[in-house]
């Protein structure tokens, strides 16, 4: 095997590289054609890494033109390495940093972006993330949008870059459920710096935490109107987006394509291609030569597919294979089984629940109410999950109790991982829960200067919205 591979994909050169991982171009010599690989480094959590896989598998589900389809995943101990539909072009980041975009480009994105979006609710995936690095713009002037929730999954040790924050939702910092809503709030975010070429919540570079949170925002709405060239249906739909609260957003996708397709109604037709002609000039140039490349070793000798199998599918296929009568057998001690562990669940037992040791990074933050530390946080996650979960049994790194000693050595029910890390603007607090192969999480962004009372409620209610 070539020192340049993963599995069976030939590495040809580094595409890009930044705070969310390496891509590069690749090769896949058994169907010919081009890959894109994206390289993460794993978290060191448990919990974290079962996260990352999940977040990636789901993307694999979306099926979509306008979608970055995933074709595989290659893991190694340390390393994740997501093979992509490789997209010639440019990612929007690139080209809005370059140029004013015009009012048709900005439809052309906004209109492919929400097919995208309508895809991924019928998965019931919710993007996270929605900034303009994760919107590829290809040769053909169409854009694909890529990377659901998967980097931040993978990388749990730093909060969202610059790019990111312009991603966040009112629900991100009120601990609200994120639904196709907030995605369509990130839209309305990526609409207004479109066409107006300034992030609509940021001031002097940073995100104004209160101007996202207020009822009210008319410097915005003036902003917009200021525009020379945007119809008002546009104006109007941008201003549906970036309301506060989800409830008065557009629920659906469909009612957004529709005030998209108005706006182009009103522009001449000539401009329809606009978004190729002006992304044109910036398409990354496809050249042969190898940049010289460090895969990590691990990754590259023993890595091996994530994607496995649907298991329902094989033991369909299995069961086929047996006798009727052996069916009926089973069958019969299936039900058999059924009425015991019936019994069995109608008895109360306690929940055995592992708290891994809670990963923080609070230093040198002054703004953060002084109760707040690591025990603080455990005695709020543990109160919220003996809320949810009632009786438990627990071990891990919870304050010691009598009984907690002998269960050292069994086998926990549930495994609960938290972690609460801060940036000089916001906090992230993450749960993960794991039950055997079942995983799930929760994730809420904090402004730092909120009281305690607050800080406290938000952890209790990602807590227990894991758990319910």
């Amino acid at each position: 095997m070539s020192d340049n591979s993963i599995g069976p994909y030939r590495i040809v050169r580094l595409i890009k590289s930044g705070g969310q991982g390496q891509v590069y171009l690749g090769y896949d010599g058994r169907l010919q054609r081009q890959v894109a690989i994206k390289i993460h480094q794993l978290p060191e959590l448990r919990a974290a890494r079962k996260q990352a896989l999940a977040e990636a598998r789901k993307a694999s589900r979306i099926n979509c033109p306008r979608v970055v389809q995933v074709y595989d995943l290659m893991e190694s101990s340390d390393h994740l390495a997501i093979v992509m539909e490789y997209v010639p072009g440019c990612d929007l980041e690139e080209l809005l940093r370059r140029c004013r975009l015009e009012v048709a480009s900005a439809l052309t994105v906004a209109t492919d972006i929400s097919v995208a979006l309508a895809s991924a609710r019928q998965q019931k995936v919710v993007h996270g993330d929605l900034t303009a690095a994760n919107v590829l713009v290809n040769r053909q002037g169409r854009v694909k949008l890529t990377d659901f929730g998967i980097a931040r999954a993978v990388d749990d040790s730093v909060l969202p870059l610059a790019g990111s924050y312009s991603a966040l939702t009112p629900e991100h910092l009120q601990g609200g459920p994120l639904d196709v809503r907030t995605d369509l709030f990130a839209l309305g975010c990526l609409l207004f710096r479109m066409l107006t070429g300034e992030q609509a919540f940021f001031r002097d570079g940073r995100l104004d935490t209160q101007l996202l949170l207020a009822e009210h925002r008319p410097v915005l709405t003036s902003r917009l109107v200021l525009e020379a060239g945007v119809p008002p249906e546009l104006d109007a739909l941008v201003s549906h987006l970036l309301q506060k609260s989800p409830a008065n957003r557009p629920n659906n996708t469909h009612t957004v394509r529709r005030e998209l397709r108005k706006a182009q109604q009103q522009l001449p037709l000539a401009q329809c291609d606009s978004l190729q002609r002006q992304a044109r000039p910036y398409f990354r140039q496809e050249s042969p030569e190898d940049i010289p490349l460090e895969i990590p070793v691990q990754l590259r000798e023993r890595g091996k597919s994530a994607l496995k199998g649907s298991w329902p599918r094989s033991t369909g296929k299995w069961l086929k294979a047996l006798r009727a009568s052996t069916r009926i057998a089973m069958g019969a001690s299936a039900l058999a089984a059924l009425v015991i562990v019936t019994v069995l669940a109608m008895q109360v037992y306690p929940t055995r629940v592992h708290f891994e040791a809670p990963a923080l990074s609070l230093e040198h933050h002054r703004e953060i109410p002084k109760p707040i530390d690591q025990q603080w946080l455990m005695d709020k996650v543990v109160s919220a999950a003996e809320a949810e979960l009632g009786p438990m049994q627990v071990s891990g790194a919870v304050r010691p109790r009598a009984y907690y000693a002998e269960l050292a050595a069994a086998e926990p029910e549930l495994v609960l991982s938290v972690s609460l890390r801060c940036s000089e603007a916001l906090c992230l607090y993450s749960i993960s829960g794991a039950r055997g192969e079942e995983f799930d999480y929760r994730q809420v962004a904090i402004a730092p200067n909120l009281p305690e009372e607050v800080w406290a409620g938000l952890i209790v209610q990602s807590t227990r919205s894991l758990l319910e």
